[in-house]
């Protein structure tokens, strides 16, 4: 008897593993369940949210032909050259550069370096008109320049907060690389917080976006279709290492200019040093971060604030100070008039303190 139950029960497990092979085999060779076609109807929305995003911002990115001096020839000039006997030299060709709308009364922004040595400025927009563009003011330490053209029916990117961005985040590069117009390419936030040129008052966040000659200026665009940065720069021979000037510069330079003709430079007032790991090491520092102030000017905002010879700058608004550089670029970063906390260290205390960020003196 036991052995009969021990065969009935083989025979079941059997019959439901065939069972299951049958329904296996009928599924892989049948028709797809419903839920296969799930990840195209996702992908179908996602092309369709991303070619809206991409319509929505062409309107406001322009292409940007900035003809050097001596492009145009003067006449009077070629009729000398002829009278001469000279046969004429070839025009330098354009600088081709990309810029934003930032405003429906005109307002673009772009690069510096795109028009510095231009003696005229044309602008292409999407809707196929080219328009003369005059330049308003420009900052050469952060490389923005703002333009003014006359046209109606102007669409104007919106700013985004860059301080908000996050590394990873999705964002699209537009402009008009090599002369091609309208060209889109996307990627993600890569870092933030680049040093890439010294000089420059700011710092850059990097992408992975494309981005080639002739796309400097454009805009660096979130998925909501805002500004997140301006795209810069690019390093030449590697695979997607790009650089923008986040939009919060851009924002204030952009204002400045178009409020009062020129950008008004905030004012601290310390003198700092670099800590070396010798200084570190005679502070008590764990490490070289922070910015030691080795003066502080008189009647400056940083004296105000109780700001000492000796002190290290900790932490501005909230931020951990990385080294003198960095805290020069929080400071050019931040409104004058605005309160900010200044956390310092000072013979082996950490302190608390407010500032008020002035105008520079003679602003």
């Amino acid at each position: 008897m036991r052995n009969i139950l021990r065969f009935l029960g083989f025979v079941a497990v059997a019959a439901i593993a065939v069972g299951v092979l049958f329904l296996w085999k009928s599924a892989s060779v049948g028709p797809a369940p419903p839920f296969a076609s799930v990840p195209t109807v996702r992908l179908a929305e996602l092309d369709r949210e991303f070619t809206a995003l991409v319509g929505r911002v062409l309107p406001s990115v322009v292409s940007i032909n900035a003809i050097p001096a001596g492009a145009a020839d003067d006449p009077r000039a070629a009729l000398l050259r002829n009278l001469l006997g000279a046969a004429p030299g070839a025009p330098p060709p354009p600088q081709l550069g990309s810029g934003a709308i930032v405003s429906k009364d005109g307002y673009l922004v772009t690069n510096w370096h795109v028009i510095q040595e231009a003696s005229s400025v044309q602008v292409h927009l999407n809707d196929g008109r080219s328009l003369p563009a005059r330049l308003v003011g420009a900052d050469r330490l952060s490389d923005v320049a703002v333009l003014k053209v006359d046209g109606e029916d102007l669409v104007p990117f919106e700013f985004a907060d860059s301080d908000e961005v996050r590394i990873g985040q999705m964002v699209i590069a537009v402009g008009n690389p090599f002369g091609l117009q309208e060209t889109v390419t996307k990627g993600i936030v890569s870092g933030k917080g680049r040093r890439m040129m010294s000089e420059a008052v700011n710092e850059f966040f990097q992408t992975d976006a494309p981005i080639n000659p002739g796309n400097s200026g454009g805009p660096l665009v979130d998925l909501d279709g805002r500004i997140i940065a301006l795209n810069n720069a690019v390093i030449q021979n590697t695979d997607g290492i790009g650089f923008a000037i986040p939009s919060n510069t851009v924002r204030r330079i952009f204002e400045n200019i178009r409020d009062y003709g020129r950008v008004i430079r905030p004012w601290f007032g310390v003198s700092m040093h670099p800590i070396s790991p010798a200084l570190a090491a005679r502070l008590g520092l764990p490490d070289t971060r922070g910015a030691f102030v080795q003066a502080t000017l008189e009647n400056s905002p940083a004296a105000r604030a109780g700001i000492e010879p000796g002190d290290v700058i900790l932490s501005y608004n909230r931020r951990a100070i990385v080294d003198w550089k960095d805290l020069r670029n929080r400071v050019a970063e931040t409104e004058p008039g605005k309160d900010v906390e200044i956390g310092i260290l000072r013979q082996g205390k950490k302190i608390e303190l407010r500032a008020k960020i002035e105008k520079q003196p003679g602003d």
